[in-house]
């Protein structure tokens, strides 16, 4: 069946806040406009936690996980699954030689989580529930390259860190984000790796031309999802660089702002 327009939406600070609290009200909205049109999550989280949203919403099409690292579709083996990685070595030679910048680090190859030390602070971060742990040092345990890598670092270590891994890898990049405490999560990805161009994958497989694309998002690492929409949201709590480049803005993820935005834009059709 062929439907009308391909909806992309990211979970956290779009339709979830503090990891699990969903915003029903827009939830309930996509779940009945994914009758006629093709609705897409598309998350830095992994497919373990994106999974209750999937189920929520009833949705059969793919999930575009790990910012792109990671795209398949659970209800449909034939679709053609998108695997993005950096090279395990990043990850190995970063606890050797910068052991005393970083608190703690885990990587993950599609569901496998590994973590170098045990530590009840990071727990939250691992999206534990539904995945395999394993805890020790990468060069023992890790057998494959992962899709990325999280640290956890002291925020004042972060340039430090920074510095390092560019000067030794030119095909990843790295980001920040600051957590209480005067702590900072930087994220190790594959240069390839992409929220838009995952998009424009599923667009083509399905026939949908640029201007049916609608996207929602609200960090920078939705800059280049919205950028692949005709038609780009950015919720009103949205990362400022986010906020410069996006069609909309739409009321914060509290203020239900993915269900106004588009009850507004589908009434108007």
């Amino acid at each position: 069946m062929n439907k009308d327009f391909l909806i992309a939406v990211d979970l956290d600070g779009t339709l979830v806040t503090d990891f699990d609290n969903y915003d029903h009200k827009s939830i309930r909205y996509l779940k009945k406009l994914a009758k006629t049109n093709y609705v897409v999550i598309a998350t830095g989280r992994p497919y373990r936690s994106t999974k209750p949203a999937y189920e929520m919403l009833e949705l059969d099409t793919p999930i575009i996980n790990y910012n792109g690292a990671l795209v398949h579709n659970p209800s449909d083996y034939f679709f053609p699954k998108t695997i993005i990685t950096i090279d395990k070595q990043v990850i190995i030679d970063l606890i050797k030689e910068k052991s005393d910048a970083i608190i703690n680090v885990f990587c993950e190859v599609e569901d496998d989580i590994y973590l170098w030390k045990k530590d009840d602070q990071i727990r939250p971060f691992l999206h534990a529930d539904g995945g395999n742990l394993a805890i020790g040092d990468p060069q023992d345990i890790l057998h494959n390259d992962p899709n990325g890598a999280i640290i956890y670092a002291e925020a004042a270590k972060q340039e430090e860190i920074s510095a390092y891994l560019k000067s030794k890898h030119d095909n990843i990049d790295l980001r920040f984000w600051p957590i209480p405490d005067g702590l900072v999560l930087g994220e190790v990805y594959n240069a390839k790796t992409s929220k838009g161009r995952a998009l424009k994958k599923v667009a083509h497989y399905y026939g949908i031309p640029d201007k049916k694309i609608i996207a929602f998002g609200d960090g920078h690492n939705d800059i280049d999802l919205l950028g692949s929409a005709s038609v780009s949201v950015a919720m009103a709590n949205g990362h400022p660089e986010l906020l410069k480049i996006a069609k909309y803005i739409t009321k914060s993820v509290e203020n239900n702002g993915v269900y106004y935005f588009l009850k507004k834009y589908f009434h108007r059709l």
